[in-house]
């Protein structure tokens, strides 16, 4: 009877977790969009009233809600598939899980500085970016502690299941590393001029695209 109401009490101390999670996730999508106001009209509006400029400050703060909605929306996908197998918890799960949470906040804030970027400029994308990429490294190391380092916490079987999440989880941490890693160092080498960090960020942008693909192709075949 007590092993049962330990287990009972385990489980709901799991859901705690799980449903704390996702009124993280849900509160940084809130705060996402609540800063972004319809612009006021000029009072000659009716004289000269020119659509693109005056909607051009609120659709680069759209971008950013866009795309931060997107990887918001791809990391709560993750950690529902990786919280679906887990049947237990311990010190680090916690740790690594508010981790992920904390750059899952910070996203509301890394967003604001798309609108302050200019060819001259470059530096709030490069703090984007290092947001991604420190939120798909507490992915992985949440994944790889739970499937690999300690299987104990996780279902018996769907082994083909969890090896698919645990590579889609290093294979965006690779792809973001290594991407974070050649802005940062092309800021270094060029003593932080804004035109190379622009023309590298770019170069990125182009090739994360059949980096990802090639990914997630090799993790399909893996996961068979």
């Amino acid at each position: 009877m007590s092993d049962k109401n330990n287990s009972l009490h385990r489980e709901f101390e799991l859901e705690r977790m799980v449903l704390f999670s996702d009124a993280v996730f849900a509160i940084a999508i809130t705060l996402l969009i609540i800063e972004i106001k319809f612009p006021e009209l000029p009072e000659n509006y009716k004289e000269s009233l020119n659509l693109f400029a005056m909607f051009e400050h609120t659709l680069i703060e759209f971008l950013g809600f866009f795309v931060s909605f997107f990887f918001i929306g791809m990391s709560w996908a993750r950690h529902l598939k990786l919280f679906r197998y887990l049947k237990a918890y311990d010190g680090r799960v916690i740790v690594y899980n508010l981790l992920s949470l904390f750059f899952i906040v910070a996203f509301p804030f890394v967003a604001s500085g798309i609108t302050k970027v200019r060819p001259s400029f470059m530096f709030p994308m490069v703090i984007y970016l290092g947001n991604l990429m420190f939120m798909s490294l507490t992915n992985f190391l949440l994944s790889h502690y739970i499937f690999k380092q300690n299987p104990s916490l996780s279902m018996l079987g769907h082994e083909a299941e969890k090896i698919y999440i645990h590579k889609e989880n290093q294979g965006s941490f690779f792809v973001l590393g290594i991407g974070f890693i050649i802005v940062v160092a092309t800021a270094i080498i060029s003593h932080l001029d804004n035109k190379a960090i622009s023309n590298s960020f770019y170069a990125l942008i182009i090739l994360m695209v059949p980096m990802r693909l090639w990914l997630k192709k090799y993790k399909v075949k893996k996961s068979k």
